[in-house]
């Protein structure tokens, strides 16, 4: 880092006032003013850099949602420090205020030094618009009043800027609103809690790998961990999109290839979750796009938006198979539409889910209102689901008749309390045997399984006491 004397800061003032007044020429409209206020005799280095390519980010992201038009920016960077001027189409007044909204905006914020001119060059201060002045880096003093009378040494000002400096750093690796951020734990944790409850029929858990010799539980770890990243990418997703919730289909998409290897990178080729990415990144990035929209979001809100963003999904996938069979190996989904015109999971998500809003979600929330453990509640809504839901897994390996077999003991062991009752639960224990038997694995019913604790998370998570009240996710 490079010392300065006062010779350079004021030719970098000149050289600032200089750019200042070219641009309000060159537009005839006010202009922002960003440099980074740092005490001392460093006042360059990449961190301040950083710091003032924040301030502008910030002020660009507010100007876009004020209508501000930002005709033209110029950068400099001396010793003196970098600095910023933006020739703006806005009220000056207005202006200022979002500067000084930006300058409040945390803890490092207080670094931010944004002025305002209007196109006449005369500049807009604080009380100008009814705020007070800024306030020293220690304490509420004004700060000329502190440096005439050395309240603070230069010791506990250099310290405290290096602290402000530090949170700028932390700050800066959070790439997401804390919206995305919850919403994409909550979808690793539904993972995670289907692959952990027991016993499943059937299916990996704590107790057994199921019917499954390439898996076990750890394997299921594994992979919900490498899925992580994609989880966080469809909330973010859902989170910043604009426009039709149908376009937001390609880029989930997208998302989803790049998961899908990590995946199997991390599973060494064992497709563990490749129907729960497709599943849990559509309600992930549902669930962001509702939440930024509605002050209050149920879980029908989101299946609504799910199937928005999948509107017309089978018509344009699956329908036209019958019609022209495609030059390409099929996947299972689509051989099983061609054998029995099962929509699958493309149905299931376009129509809202109706497994989960009229099963899942209600046998879940009930089995917790009547003091099930967490475990008992996800394995006594496996067992619901599995009375209705056609598992495109179990019909792609055994058939329609396996299928409406496993429907059947499925129903009967609900019929006898499921893991409400004694018998309910040795029923369940005697079913995971007779399905690892058989080699029976209802992946598609744990997929619903997942998604349902996740709706259950978010809804709970922002208070809902009834369904509905959402937007029009068509218009």
């Amino acid at each position: 880092m490079n010392e300065i004397n006062l010779q350079a800061v004021l030719a970098a003032k000149e050289r600032l006032a200089a750019l200042q007044a070219e641009l309000r020429q060159s537009h005839q409209l006010p202009v922002v003013s960003f440099t980074i206020n740092i005490p001392g005799s460093v006042k360059d280095s990449p961190v301040i850099r950083n710091l003032l390519r924040t301030a502008v980010d910030k002020f660009r992201a507010a100007a876009s949602d004020s209508n501000f038009d930002i005709t033209e920016e110029r950068f400099i960077y001396t010793k003196a420090g970098p600095a910023a001027v933006a020739a703006v189409d806005g009220e000056p007044d207005k202006l200022k205020q979002v500067g000084i909204e930006i300058e409040e905006s945390g803890f490092y914020a207080r670094l931010f030094d944004i002025d305002v001119f209007d196109a006449e060059g005369r500049q807009i201060s604080r009380q100008n618009i009814g705020y007070s002045e800024r306030t020293c880096f220690l304490c509420d003093g004004l700060p000329v009043v502190c440096r005439r009378s050395d309240k603070h040494n230069s010791d506990e000002l250099r310290l405290n800027v290096e602290q402000r400096q530090v949170a700028f750093a932390a700050t800066a690796t959070n790439p997401w609103p804390e919206t995305v951020w919850r919403i994409g734990s909550w979808a690793i944790e539904a993972m995670l809690m289907e692959a952990a409850c027991t016993p499943a029929p059937g299916l990996v858990d704590r107790d057994n790998s199921g019917a499954h010799k390439d898996m076990d539980f750890f394997t299921f770890l594994i992979s919900s961990s490498a899925l992580a990243g994609s989880m966080f990418r469809c909330a973010a997703a859902g989170h910043n999109h604009q426009g039709l919730s149908i376009d937001l289909l390609p880029v989930l998409r997208y998302i989803g290839r790049d998961g899908e290897k990590k995946m199997l990178e991390a599973t060494s080729g064992v497709n563990t979750q490749k129907g729960l990415l497709f599943l849990l990144g559509v309600l992930t990035a549902a669930a962001a796009y509702t939440v930024r929209r509605l002050s209050a979001v149920s879980a029908v809100d989101i299946l609504d938006a799910a199937a928005a963003i999948c509107q017309g999904i089978v018509a344009r996938e699956l329908e036209p198979l019958a019609a022209s069979y495609p030059p390409r190996k099929l996947t299972a989904g689509e051989k099983l539409y061609l054998k029995y015109g099962v929509t699958g999971i493309r149905g299931e998500v376009e129509a809202g889910m109706p497994s989960i809003r009229e099963h899942g979600l209600p046998v879940y929330q009930d089995a917790l209102r009547q003091g099930l453990s967490l475990n008992d509640a996800l394995v006594h809504t496996l067992m619901s689901l599995m009375t209705v839901v056609q598992d495109t897994t179990v019909l792609n390996r055994h058939g329609l008749d396996v299928l409406l077999d496993v429907q059947r003991q499925a129903k009967r062991i609900m019929d006898l309390g499921g893991m409400m009752t004694a018998s309910g639960q040795a029923q369940i224990l005697a079913l995971d045997e007779l399905f690892i038997s058989r080699n029976i694995s209802p992946g598609g019913v744990a997929d619903l399984l997942a998604a349902t604790y996740f709706l259950h998370l978010v809804e709970s998570n922002y208070k809902i006491t009834q369904y509905g009240g959402g937007p029009d996710y068509d218009e």
